[in-house]
């Protein structure tokens, strides 16, 4: 809309209104509207990969802290057994079938556990801190985490996985919906470079007049001055000679052919990290399975055997002392692995997952 008026030194004034109305021919309103619904869709796709890079973050400080939970249950098992062990010895030395040795020994290994619970309960509290704040809970909030590192996420077939990773990323579907975007963008500049009209209408005003005075039709006289009105209309016509918009959509063109590799090179990157994923979570099942089958089980009757020795003196404090803490370490180890089959099936469900909660 165009308004405008002029006014001279004189009583003469002009105002003028003019409406023009672009009618946007040859697909330009819809090369607008394409480009922005598949910009829309590629920002919501991109939501969606945030989402699902969130969900598997929060799976992973979830599984820190069930880690760090086990190792700490761990040792306040043991530390009961040893402080139990600790007043047997005490009541040993008292009753002089024990040196006072084996007492300072097995203080010194209630002490050392100890020690090492406190060092567990506090990454537990920075394990559980770090979680409150990928969940955005404040610090003092409470949280409760349910389950144990041996209920992983489930994991799906390989074919399936890798198949719907392949349809249902959300990175990859905003990959798609970028070379849509980039497409839409060429056949936007291509309209921009064809022929166009717009329709326009207008008002004017005028009043002008001479400084004498005129005689009416009965014979008097008046100044001579008067108001005008005058309504028009019109088309206006673009015709690109020359200019066609050349160079935007050769820009636009690039943009689809490097959106298109783009799109390419992420599909083959999300291929190898489904397949990485499952090799990680195989080897991890199997170093889970000889810990189960033939580590742990072994480890505790040891460690049960020699205590029992010890009970019935036939063995010395410090082999209970070696074994408990052979016990401990394969204990902890335990605990890396499951934590790594843990992270593993996460780390499936990172690569794997679309959409879905």
């Amino acid at each position: 809309m165009e308004l405008g008026g002029q006014k001279a030194i004189s009583s003469d004034n002009n105002l003028t209104v003019g409406v023009t109305l672009p009618l946007d021919l040859n697909g330009r309103k819809e090369g607008r509207i394409g480009v922005a619904e598949r910009e829309l869709a590629v920002k919501r796709a991109l939501l969606a990969d945030r989402e699902r890079r969130l969900r598997a973050d929060i799976r992973s400080k979830a599984g820190a802290l069930l880690a760090a939970r086990r190792n700490l249950a761990v040792a306040d098992e043991l530390l009961q057994t040893n402080r139990d062990a600790l007043t047997l010895v005490r009541r040993r030395v008292a009753e002089g079938a024990a040196p006072s040795l084996e007492e300072n020994l097995t203080l010194v290994e209630v002490n050392r556990l100890e020690a090492g619970r406190h060092l567990l309960a506090s990454r537990l509290e920075v394990a559980m801190l770090a979680l409150k704040a990928y969940v955005g809970l404040p610090a003092e909030s409470t949280l409760v985490v349910r389950g144990d590192l041996s209920a992983p996420p489930t994991v799906p077939e390989h074919g399936q996985a890798v198949q719907g990773a392949l349809a249902g990323r959300p990175e990859l579907v905003a990959a798609r919906a970028e070379v849509t975007a980039a497409e839409a963008r060429v056949r936007k500049e291509e309209a921009e470079g064809r022929w166009d009209a717009s329709v326009n209408v207008g008002y004017q005003r005028q009043e002008m007049g001479f400084g004498l005075r005129g005689l009416t039709d009965s014979g008097s006289t008046r100044p001579i001055q008067d108001t005008f009105h005058y309504f028009g209309g019109g088309i206006s016509i673009v015709l690109p000679v020359r200019n066609r918009n050349q160079g935007n959509v050769a820009a636009a063109r690039a943009e689809t052919t490097m959106a298109e590799r783009r799109r390419q090179f992420m599909e083959l990157m999300a291929h190898q990290e489904v397949e990485a994923a499952f090799a990680q979570h195989e080897a991890a099942r199997r170093s889970l399975d000889l810990y189960e089958r033939g580590v742990r089980d072994i480890a505790r009757r040891n460690l049960g055997v020699v205590r029992e020795s010890y009970a019935l003196g036939r063995g010395s404090l410090l082999d209970v002392i070696t074994e408990q803490r052979r016990y401990i370490e394969i204990e902890n180890g335990y605990t890396d692995v499951l934590k790594q089959v843990y992270d593993a099936a996460v780390e499936i469900e990172r690569t794997v997952a679309g959409t879905g909660g």
